[in-house]
């Protein structure tokens, strides 16, 4: 709704800068420099919500970028040859990089297979440690008076499917915070703060139970552990995945890029427009 508004807000004003004549449609001025209205409503975003703080902020940087640049222009000679020099440069690096952008967009295959990442993690797999402790397991937050308590213990040891969809539901309801597909690993730190101050991590990872309920004054905390790793342990696959894979895709692109370059120069001196 709030986009709706935002955009009919944005109509109104172009339309009516439409009627305005030009000096209407300034908006700000520096030394022979103007700011006109409908550039800045050119520049907003459709889904932006506070339009007044844009406006305000945009003439803002619009002004210091101005009184920045009439200073440099003051102090500095722009046709000294190190200034020409290195707009040369600047233009000459941001087409390259354009260029190889559109290749890689065009040309490059950005698929991986999977036999690839994983003998990549196993080549490499003393650079994949932990730098906090992760596990597997069930995690519900609920008030002590939410209905059907004991159902819900029931449910949240249960490995029946049935059992878990009706678990889902019923944290859906009543729960505060649950995650409760334990066949994926996550880092302890997402519920670490979440429990009671006085609970010690290492103390619920060390304990031979699997399943622990936590309770203050007015919440209980259901916690199953399946399985867990401490920082510093290997990192598992499942988690470095999808790291490697753009890793890969990475190394894959400089290698391609690579070749075009030496493509393009072997066949520079073949045409004899190469000479060294």
């Amino acid at each position: 709704m709030r986009v709706l508004l935002t955009f009919f807000f944005l109509l109104i004003l172009i339309i009516s800068s439409c009627d305005r004549s030009v000096e209407d449609n300034v908006v700000a001025q520096v030394n022979d420099d103007l700011l006109y209205f409908d550039e800045v409503i050119r520049d907003m975003p459709i889904s932006i919500l506070d339009t007044s703080a844009f406006i305000d902020k945009y003439i803002s940087k619009w002004i210091r970028n101005k009184v920045l640049l009439d200073q440099a222009l003051i102090n500095l000679d722009e046709n000294s040859d190190d200034i020409k020099d290195k707009v040369t440069l600047y233009k000459n690096s941001l087409l390259i990089y354009e260029y190889q952008q559109r290749l890689i967009n065009q040309n490059f295959d950005t698929s991986v297979f999977l036999n690839d990442i994983l003998s990549y993690y196993n080549d490499n797999i003393r650079e994949f440690k932990l730098n906090q402790d992760i596990f597997k397991g069930r995690f519900v937050i609920v008030e002590k008076n939410a209905p059907n308590i004991k159902q819900l213990l029931k449910m949240f040891k249960s490995n029946d499917n049935d059992d878990i969809d009706d678990l889902v539901s019923y944290c859906m309801l009543y729960a505060l915070e649950y995650y409760v597909n334990d066949s994926s690993w996550n880092y302890f730190n997402t519920i670490k703060y979440k429990i009671p101050n006085d609970i010690i991590p290492n103390n619920i990872f060390l304990s031979k139970r699997k399943y622990d309920i936590i309770e203050d004054e007015k919440y209980l905390y259901l916690l199953f552990l399946k399985d867990f790793k401490i920082k510093g342990s290997t990192s598992p696959f499942s988690l470095e995945k999808d790291k490697i894979k753009s890793l890969i895709i990475n190394n894959n692109k400089i290698k391609y890029l690579d070749i075009v370059e030496k493509d393009l120069v072997n066949n520079g001196i073949s045409l004899n427009k190469i000479k060294i």
